[in-house]
């Protein structure tokens, strides 16, 4: 077994021998083995990664909010059994007696990979250890998460999936500043990846912002232009957490919309959070109506 410990307090633990070939670690959205004596494959998100020999699980498919927090692993030379169980309680698992034992408990699991060939050689783990979630202290929250301003261009996204990539690219560029646990940042990037395409790389901020503004670079947009006196709002509703040290942090549930308003018109964002703290530089009369509210800038009305 080895174990690294990164920066941001993710822990990867790679389990079994050095044979086959490597293959890239995943996000998990399904989940499934193939084994007998031993594990002879693991299927990741439909990706099979080792041979046909042994009998096939049932699949595991996630739930937006469902997650391995648990794994039992025996390993030596290749695995030679895994167990699994998510949050939910559902268990997946299969193999024979050899190798030694490992245990993952009170985890959440990032992403899965390994090396593999003819059998499951390697099996690695990304995850965050000692997992504590966070807790939810507003829902259905109005957001606006970012601005244009006048005399600039708005770009709109038409297409649904588009523009939910854009409201996680706007809300991530927003988080690049701040500093958060790796139980929260797990949890975020876990919410981007059950809502886009972005491939898994690493849960930092800047990674994910970077795949993002990727993935944007296929969908088709049009701009308008914001004129002079008026403002152009991009606007979410969210839900608001509280991690474990403290944090606040929020997520998109909806696809963003996109409005040009006057900068007297500043009633129509009464409300609404601001999560760039900035927006009064635009609309100079919501600073009468500005305070703070779960961690964020709120114009109450």
């Amino acid at each position: 077994m080895k174990t690294l410990t990164m920066e941001n307090g993710v822990v990867i633990s790679n389990y079994g021998g050095e044979g086959g070939d490597t293959f890239n670690a995943e996000f998990v959205r399904s989940l499934a083995i193939r084994s007998a004596r031993e594990v002879d494959a693991i299927i990741i998100n439909g990706h099979q990664h080792g041979g046909d020999g042994g009998d096939p699980s049932n699949t595991l498919v996630f739930a937006d909010d469902e997650y391995i927090c648990s794994m039992s692993i025996r390993s030596g030379a290749r695995v030679d059994q895994l167990q699994f169980q998510t949050n939910k309680g559902r268990t997946l698992g299969g193999g024979g007696d050899g190798g030694d034992p490992h245990q993952l408990s009170n985890i959440r699991v990032i992403a899965i990979g390994g090396r593999s060939a003819a059998r499951l050689d390697q099996i690695q783990i990304t995850y965050v250890d000692d997992y504590v979630p966070s807790t939810v202290l507003q829902e259905r929250a109005q957001f606006v998460i970012a601005f244009t301003p006048q005399n600039t261009l708005l770009k709109e996204y038409s297409d649904t999936f588009y523009r939910t990539a854009d409201s996680y690219e706007k809300v991530t560029e927003t988080r690049l500043s701040q500093k958060y646990s790796a139980s929260a940042e797990a949890e975020y990037y876990a919410k981007v990846a059950v809502s886009t395409e972005i491939e898994y790389v690493n849960t930092s901020t800047s990674t994910i912002s970077h795949e993002l503004t990727q993935e944007l670079k296929n969908g088709s947009y049009t701009e308008k232009t914001v004129n002079a006196g008026q403002v152009g709002v991009s606007l979410v509703n969210g839900t608001i957490m509280r991690s474990p040290d403290g944090h606040t942090w929020m997520f998109p549930t909806t696809p963003v919309s996109y409005a040009v308003i006057a900068i007297d018109a500043y009633r129509n964002v009464l409300n609404h959070y601001d999560l760039t703290g900035e927006l009064a530089t635009q609309m100079p009369e919501l600073i009468k109506f500005r305070t703070e509210k779960n961690g964020y800038v709120l114009y109450q009305g």
